[in-house]
């Protein structure tokens, strides 16, 4: 029981970190630019085919090459997106823009149906399929890449906000966009790089979970972006090491519920936690900024 227990809480936790690196992407947007930015799950999509596209053209090169491509593929679509919707109706009623970025969310969904398909494609076995047993838990080689690279993509957000200049004017402009702006902050300029950075973060994650699962979809978004949303509404979007923790026990819950009770409940689990937390607090576990 307890050997179970172990093994579902680690599966868990490689799930939780890739929802946390989605859900940064989220919690940047909504921080910085005051936006629900819904066609940030299928920039993540564009970043896997990406990856894939890159992974069968040059297989030789495998996983660095397509985690370079997936990273390139999602930061370009997400300066597309700002140029032509968020930026241009930034300030405006966060609805506009929730219903433009949406409105694009819906073209990348069914324009990449369109020419893959609707149904899952292989990915590239860009990882070995080797199995390392833990004392009594049982790791894959993909399980722990994914893993490494989830920590590494969250590292780099931390050092980013903290340690740059760039990610501090990001900070300021999450807190009071009016005086950052007035102390001769470029918000305009501080936002196209926020979410450039957040696609290209989403990106690498992509290529990871494609390697991880073996399939691609142009659909794989609308899962991913329900819970890493969900995991920035319970955490709020102050802290990101709040939607880390939010992100990482919602993978674990997940596990666990698979585990124990049902794998057709694990998604059922997000929303009764997003429900319970916000009925007790609606700016979320850890406090979010104004919406204005």
């Amino acid at each position: 029981m307890m050997d179970l227990l172990l093994q579902q809480a680690c599966n868990g936790l490689v799930i939780g970190s890739t929802y946390a690196v989605v859900a940064l992407g989220f919690a940047l947007a909504f921080s910085v630019l005051r936006v629900v930015h819904f066609a940030h799950p299928d920039i993540f999509m564009i970043g896997m085919f990406s990856g894939l596209v890159a992974a069968n053209y040059w297989p030789a090169l495998g996983l660095v090459t397509a985690i370079l491509t997936g990273a390139a593929g999602a930061a370009a679509m997400g300066y597309f997106a700002e140029r032509t919707i968020i930026g241009p109706l930034r300030g405006r009623d966060m609805l506009t823009t929730l219903i433009g970025t949406l409105g694009l969310s819906i073209v990348l969904q069914n324009g990449m149906a369109l020419i893959v398909g609707p149904d899952p494609v292989a990915y590239p076995a860009l990882i070995p399929a080797k199995f390392f047993d833990i004392g009594p838990v049982m790791l894959t080689l993909r399980q722990i890449v994914n893993l490494g690279l989830s920590v590494v993509l969250l590292g780099l957000v931390s050092l980013f906000v903290r340690f740059t200049k760039t990610g501090r004017a990001t900070r300021a402009i999450a807190e009071r966009p009016d005086v950052a702006a007035a102390f001769g902050v470029d918000v305009a300029r501080i936002c196209q790089i926020t979410i450039v950075f957040a696609s290209g973060l989403a990106g690498v994650a992509a290529v990871s979970v494609g390697s991880l699962y073996g399939s691609a979809s142009a659909f794989v978004g609308l899962l991913y972006g329900l819970k890493a949303f969900t995991c920035m509404l319970v955490a709020g979007n102050r802290h990101i090491e709040g939607v880390v923790a939010v992100a990482i026990g919602l993978g674990i819950v997940e596990a666990l519920v698979t585990g124990y009770v049902s794998s057709s409940m694990k998604d059922a689990a997000a929303f009764v936690v997003l429900i319970g937390v916000l009925y007790v607090r609606p700016n979320g576990m850890f406090g979010s900024y104004a919406a204005t």
